[in-house]
């Protein structure tokens, strides 16, 4: 019956007025115990550092193939969704020979915009993506909604304050803008291009030999993205996001002597499919 209403809503919401182009106000809707399924496929080319090449790194391809269920465990009194999200990695070529979880979780709460409130429970995260700020990353990410309806044409910027470890703050910005209203087998979509930058830096210290040499490493990661995103405004879910990402993971280790430098570059193409649509 939710749903429902949240579907009448959005439709009267898009048709206006005669005279008034259309708009739709975008909002994730749940209910407790909503299970969503997204395939998540993704290839792309690294360049990774080696010494023993004549250039001084070597290119390959790789692929990545995901399954992420989303379950909504929770309503909050303040009207936020708590979701606990599953990771099941069916592939991965991207570090052959290493020792991968086959699965890993996490909880996020997010406003009805979009808005991440707090996110826990990533330890299991780390061997696949790294000793990164998931709070950040997922800030960053993450689209926020506009409270104003949205005409095709509207556009809203984010913009993130990121706190460096070693540096001064970095603010990182997105734009999105509402590109088109279609439908697709059956389902109206808001279709949503965007852009922006994601900085993610992380300073650990190496343990120390015994001889007084403790190293300090800083991992900077800095990725690039634009795509789109197919959000079923009637339904209030994603059903697609397709993005492109050219992302440079910089280790810096400081030690004793010069500071030494290595970079892994990846340029990536994504898709995030849903793949199990919720109950009516």
């Amino acid at each position: 019956m939710r749903r429902s209403v949240l579907a009448l809503l959005a439709v009267l919401a898009a048709c206006g007025g005669s005279d008034e182009p259309a708009s739709v106000r975008l909002r994730f809707a749940y209910e407790a115990g909503d299970t969503l399924t997204y395939a998540y496929e993704a290839s792309g080319q690294a360049r990774l550092p080696d010494t023993t090449a004549p250039e001084g790194y070597v290119e390959r391809s790789y692929e990545r193939r995901v399954t992420v269920q989303e379950v909504a465990t929770e309503l909050t009194p303040r009207g936020h969704y708590v979701l606990s999200l599953v990771y099941r990695l069916e592939s991965d070529g991207l570090a052959p020979g290493e020792a991968l979880p086959d699965q890993v979780s996490f909880q996020v709460e997010i406003t009805p915009q979009g808005r991440v409130v707090s996110v826990s429970g990533v330890e299991t995260m780390k061997p696949l993506f790294g000793d990164i700020d998931f709070q950040s990353y997922f800030e960053q990410s993450q689209p926020v909604f506009p409270e104003r309806p949205l005409k095709v044409g509207d556009s809203w910027t984010q913009e993130v304050r990121v706190v460096s470890p070693r540096a001064e703050p970095v603010t990182t910005s997105s734009t999105y803008v509402l590109e088109s209203l279609i439908e697709e087998e059956g389902v109206p979509l808001a279709v949503i291009a965007f852009d922006g930058d994601i900085y993610l830096p992380v300073t650990r210290t190496a343990p120390d030999s015994g001889a007084g040499d403790s190293t300090t490493v800083v991992v900077e990661e800095r990725i690039r993205v634009e795509g789109r995103i197919h959000f079923a405004h009637e339904a209030g879910v994603m059903r697609r996001v397709d993005m492109s990402s050219d992302a440079t993971f910089s280790r810096i280790s400081v030690g004793e002597g010069e500071p030494v430098r290595r970079d892994v570059v990846l340029r990536e193409r994504s898709s995030m499919q849903l793949v199990e649509p919720p109950a009516e």
